[in-house]
């Protein structure tokens, strides 16, 4: 059996958006599952709009995400003797031609004729003529042949599809400054790295039936094609910038864990069989195959995202999420860069509290600064909501008196005492552990009470009732 190879082909003309992703989790996915191989070409030849910058963006997504590939990189740019030799050969055989029409010519002429295909013109030019076009100096893009006929395949995903040739014109493959098009320089790179399976977006399913006919032309054998679906926004428009943010980057940023985003961006088309969508990428290798791929467009939900990056920090184990979260967490000025054991046992237990309400890391920092620092103010809903008069500080300077006198300062001393004060009050126990949690955090809501202020501390506790007591109500 031949060796299974395949490629992720970026262009360095932007960061690594979603779709692309999605699109390399998949060859990747493959890859894995096969014992293959996972390939990295920068696909470099637009020189006006690609940048090193991207080059270096799309490396650092690529590897957050975990998609080590395999070999060095192959870029485009440095393949340019090679696409101009392939030219060459396919001139020689009759298969190719030289087309002196310029872009003016050619928009007049589909005017006139209202055909947007092209019209042959220069196909043909006897060797005369050609020599005399370009004695004369006039610039030639090189057009490739397309005979009567029909290229039919079977693609991995849509199965078999059929393209007659009358739908193709004599397709461009090499422009008047000697610059190869996507077409030529695609097949030519794959030819080279030996692929053997293509997996890409559907909306290249037009672009194929031309490159088998250049595999075919120059004498190579044709890979499979597998196409995938595109991604969309809830409204069944492509995913683009107004459904949110779209780059790789922007999740790292945001605090994603990236075998979140891997997760979800692998179930944006293709379902495990056994249902079960939170999913570690070695669970994913085992699972995947490209022929479960789903045929319709997948629908990115930013409230499904959310659920699976959730469900993700919850079975994630604490030591794991520390490791992840220190750095931001020191970066918020809320802890130093190498805590003593005794703070690192502490996160450890502000991690247990928090990550069943967390879908990002870095709302570790941003949700959970109070475990950290007193609160600087107070939610207002809740305030209003849950300290609205000075009924409430009556309550709250019977349970701070209470609290002081509990020496095992635990969740279940703390409960007993709320407990037992609301009884005396012959007030329901919410009236306590909603305002004593505004005291506390700052928040309306959070996790469990007693736990919070068992892990929070006695000092700590004490210290932002006394200054609640001063402050609220607003």
């Amino acid at each position: 059996m031949t060796e299974i190879r395949v490629r992720f082909a970026p262009s360095p003309t932007g960061a690594l958006h979603l779709g692309g992703a999605r699109t390399a989790i998949y060859n990747w996915l493959f890859a894995r599952s096969t014992g293959g191989k996972f390939l990295l070409r920068i696909e470099d030849t637009d020189t006006r709009r690609s940048r090193t910058e991207y080059v270096e963006q799309i490396y650092n997504s690529l590897k957050w995400l975990g998609l080590n590939w395999d070999e060095e990189p192959v870029f485009q740019s440095q393949r340019l003797i090679a696409y101009q030799q392939a030219v060459r050969k396919l001139l020689d055989q009759g298969r190719a031609y030289s087309c002196f029409c310029t872009p003016q010519e050619l928009e007049e002429r589909r005017s006139q004729s209202g055909e947007y295909k092209y019209d042959g013109k220069c196909r043909s030019l006897g060797r005369e003529q050609v020599s005399a076009n370009f004695d004369a100096g006039k610039p030639a893009a090189v057009r490739f042949k397309i005979e009567s006929g029909v290229t039919e395949w079977n693609d991995l995903v849509y199965d078999n599809i059929r393209v007659n040739h009358s739908e193709i014109d004599d397709f461009v493959i090499q422009r008047s400054n000697g610059i190869p098009t996507y077409q030529l320089a695609v097949v030519v790179d794959d030819i080279y790295m030996k692929i053997s399976h293509v997996i890409r977006g559907e909306d290249h399913i037009s672009n194929t039936p031309k490159q088998i006919l250049l595999y075919q032309a120059l004498g190579e054998k044709v890979p499979e094609f597998a196409h995938l679906p595109l991604l969309m926004g809830t409204d069944g428009k492509r995913l683009s910038k107004r459904h949110g943010a779209t780059g790789v980057d922007e999740y790292k940023a945001l605090g994603y864990p990236s075998f979140a985003v891997f997760n979800y961006l692998a179930l944006l088309g293709w379902v495990p069989k056994d249902g079960n969508e939170i999913l570690r990428p070695q669970e994913l290798i085992r699972q995947f195959k490209l022929s479960d791929i789903a045929r319709k467009s997948a629908i990115f939900d930013m409230k499904k995202f959310d659920w699976v990056s959730n469900e993700h920090i919850k079975r994630t184990g604490n030591e794991e999420i520390y490791t992840q979260i220190l750095p931001i967490l020191f970066a918020n000025n809320l802890v130093s860069a190498e805590p003593d054991s005794a703070m690192r046992q502490y996160i450890l237990k502000f991690i247990g509290l928090m990550k069943s309400r967390l879908r990002t890391f870095r709302q570790f920092a941003d949700l959970g600064s109070y475990f950290f620092k007193d609160p600087e103010n107070y939610e207002e809903k809740a305030v209003r909501k849950n300290w609205k008069d000075r009924d409430v500080n009556k309550r709250m300077e019977i349970l701070l008196e209470k609290l002081k006198t509990i020496e095992d300062f635990s969740g279940t001393a703390i409960e007993t005492a709320v407990r037992e004060i609301a009884e005396k009050l012959e007030i329901s126990a919410g009236k306590l552990i909603h305002p004593v949690r505004l005291a506390v955090s700052g928040y309306g809501v959070g996790p469990g009470i007693f736990e919070l202020l068992a892990v929070i501390g006695k000092e700590r506790v004490i210290r932002r009732i006394e200054y609640a007591l001063k402050t609220l109500p607003l």
